[in-house]
C-alpha cells in the first residue's frame, strides 16, 4: 500500500500559533514536494450583530475580505520565492472548520496541517476546539501543531496502538513521513488492566506491524502498557521518550465515560505540548456479495409487534 502526500491544507486566523503551523507545513510540503494551499475563513458571525444572524444576504464588506486577500497572496508569492514551494492563497467566508473540512475534501486534500492549543476545565469536554471540530470531520489526516513549536522534523515519533480499527492503515498514511524524516518509531501498545483477554489480540496487531517495520527498514522500540488512562499514558511516553509527533488513530469513541470525559484524540490534542497526526481508518468497501446478504438479513431480529 503506497500513500503519496502531494497537496497541504493549511488553515490560518493570523495568530502566532498559526504560524507554528505555516512553518512546519512549508518543511512537510518541501520533503514531500507537495502544493499548499493557504486558507483563512472569514467566520461571518463574528462580525455581525444577533439580530443580523439571519440574513441569507449578509456579506463581510468586500474591500476588507479583499485586503485579506491581497496579503495571503503576498505572502505566497514571498514563500514561494523563498522555498520553491507552490503556494495558493485562499479566502472563504462560513464557520471555519466547516469550510476547512469541505475545501479539504472538494479539492482531495491529503493533509491538514493547523495549529491548536491545550485548554483545561471543562469547556473542552462539552464543546471541543475548532481544531478537532477539523480532525474529527476531515475526509484526511489533520497534523494539529501547539503553539510556539519550532521543530519541523520528526526525529523521534510515538506510536499508540490500541484494539481499534485502522493502526495498519495510520501507518501506511504517515509512511512518506516517516521515511523523509528517517524517524525512529516507539511502539506503545495500550491495554485495560482489567481486560487481560485482549492483550492476545493487542500483541498480534503490534507483531503485525513489527513485520512491516522491518520489511520497510524503519527503526523501532516497543512498549506494552496496561493502564487506565490511555491519553495520560500517550502524553507521559511522549516527554518519556522526547517525542517530535504523536501518531493517532482519529476514531471517535461513543461509549458514556468517553463523553463525559472527551474522546481519546481530543484529549491528546488539547494536552500535548508537541504535534498530533490524527488519521482515521479506512472505510474498506463490502463486496456486493456481502451487501446482498446484509440487506436480506438488516432488521429482521427487530420486534416490532411492541410498536
Amino acid at each position: 500500500m503506497k500513500t503519496k502526500i502531494d497537496s497541504v491544507l493549511i488553515p490560518t486566523d493570523f495568530s502566532d500559533l498559526s504560524q507554528s503551523a505555516l512553518k512546519v507545513g512549508i518543511a512537510i510540503a518541501k520533503r514531500q514536494n507537495a502544493g499548499i494551499t493557504l486558507l483563512h475563513v472569514v467566520d461571518i458571525f463574528t462580525y455581525v450583530e444577533p439580530s443580523e444572524v439571519f440574513l441569507p444576504e449578509f456579506k463581510v464588506m468586500p474591500d476588507w475580505v479583499s485586503s485579506i486577500e491581497e496579503n495571503l497572496d503576498k505572502l505566497a508569492k514571498k514563500i514561494t520565492q523563498e522555498t520553491g514551494v507552490k503556494i495558493t492563497a485562499k479566502v472563504l467566508e462560513g464557520q471555519p472548520a466547516d469550510r476547512i473540512c469541505r475545501y479539504a475534501f472538494e479539492n482531495k486534500t491529503n493533509l491538514i496541517v493547523m495549529g491548536t492549543h491545550g485548554t483545561s476545565g471543562l469547556r473542552e469536554f462539552f464543546i471541543g476546539s475548532e481544531a478537532f471540530q477539523v480532525v474529527k470531520n476531515a475526509v484526511c489526516p489533520v497534523l494539529t501543531i501547539p503553539s510556539h513549536w519550532e521543530k519541523t522534523d520528526f526525529e523521534k515519533v510515538l506510536f499508540p496502538i490500541r484494539l481499534k480499527p485502522g493502526a495498519l492503515d495510520k501507518y501506511f498514511y504517515s509512511r512518506p513521513i516517516i521515511e523523509k524524516n528517517n524517524s525512529e518509531l516507539f511502539l506503545l501498545s495500550l491495554s485495560e488492566k482489567k481486560k487481560t483477554e485482549d492483550l492476545k489480540e493487542l500483541t498480534y496487531i503490534t507483531d503485525k506491524l513489527k513485520v512491516q517495520l522491518h520489511n520497510d527498514n524503519v527503526n523501532f522500540q516497543t512498549v506494552l502498557s496496561s493502564c487506565d488512562d490511555f491519553p495520560v499514558k500517550v502524553i507521559e511516553t511522549a516527554n518519556n521518550v522526547k517525542a517530535d509527533l504523536i501518531i493517532l488513530t482519529a476514531n471517535l469513541d461513543y461509549d458514556f465515560k468517553a463523553y463525559f470525559v472527551g474522546p481519546f484524540a481530543q484529549q491528546v490534542i488539547n494536552h500535548a505540548r508537541l504535534p498530533v497526526l490524527s488519521v482515521k481508518p479506512a472505510n474498506e468497501p463490502k463486496d456486493k456479495d456481502e451487501q446482498q446478504k446484509m440487506a436480506g438479513e438488516w432488521g429482521k431480529t427487530i420486534d416490532f409487534s411492541g410498536l
